[in-house]
């Protein structure tokens, strides 16, 4: 989940307290986050797309690690028309929002289980192969220890030469400490609204409901978020055997197998 900060309305909000976030870290976010995320979305579908092509589903499940409200589900699902999807996602918040789009499409509600753990896959129970991974907003939250745990499951999971894709921080454009608006959109008679603003160990984002110039409600989620580039991923998952293929400066896919003149084509 990406974003940058927000300036207070000149209105006085009356706010609701936030939920607890620290053993659910999106769970005040889940509400607003599939609603606000077009923007972010628009980049990252065509990505992804990108990234998984040539998946050959009969070679297991796809894993959606950090599954999240079911919007990298949901696009995998349809890069990867036949494939079973294996969704983890520790958030109880935003497996309510991907159960609700799930309940919405029958078709692809058949295709993924949804799987409750601490988001990590050695808690999850993986089959024996995976056609592809996808580890969207995850990376970023684990520190080096925990990162290192990601790439031999991987590794020892993925069919030959299949990607797991993984994002970072996109260091050419990172959130800044200045308020920026990422993403508004008017449900009804409201508009609702992203905020977010930089730190030094991630940003916390905003969200806020307006009638015209009054606050009706926010939430505001503070997201601790490493600050390494691609470089630290693929050096890490490199020691797993794992060859990283940048597709943007955020944005990467890593294979068990290096890929050959015609993959890169």
């Amino acid at each position: 989940m990406r974003s940058s900060g927000g300036a207070r309305s000149t209105s006085e909000p009356h706010t609701t307290s936030d939920p607890d976030t620290t053993s659910d870290l999106y769970g005040a976010a889940a509400e607003f986050y599939a609603l606000l995320a077009a923007p972010t979305w628009a980049r990252l579908g065509p990505l992804l797309h990108r990234a998984l092509d040539g998946v050959e589903p009969g070679h297991g499940p796809l894993l959606d690690l950090g599954a999240g409200t079911g919007l990298s589900t949901e696009v995998a699902a349809d890069a990867v028309l036949r494939a079973q999807v294996l969704a983890v996602e520790p958030s109880a918040g935003m497996r309510v929002a991907l159960s609700t789009r799930l309940a919405c499409r029958p078709a692809l509600a058949g295709r993924v289980t949804v799987t409750v753990t601490a988001g990590t896959l050695r808690d999850a129970r993986l089959p024996r192969r995976l056609c592809a991974a996808v580890a969207l907003g995850v990376v970023g939250h684990r520190a080096p220890a925990e990162r290192a745990s990601l790439w031999r499951p991987l590794s020892e999971h993925l069919a030959p030469g299949a990607p797991a894709v993984v994002d970072v921080l996109d260091r050419t454009a990172p959130p800044t400490r200045a308020p920026l608006r990422p993403a508004t959109r008017r449900v009804g008679d409201l508009d609702h609204e992203s905020w977010s603003e930089g730190a030094d160990d991630g940003w916390t984002l905003t969200y806020r409901v307006r009638d015209g110039e009054t606050v009706v409600r926010e939430h505001t989620v503070p997201l601790p978020w490493s600050g390494v580039g691609i470089a630290t991923p693929a050096e890490e998952a490199a020691a797993a055997g794992l060859v990283c293929t940048p597709l943007a400066p955020d944005f990467a896919v890593l294979r068990t197998t290096p890929l050959t003149r015609e993959d890169h084509s």
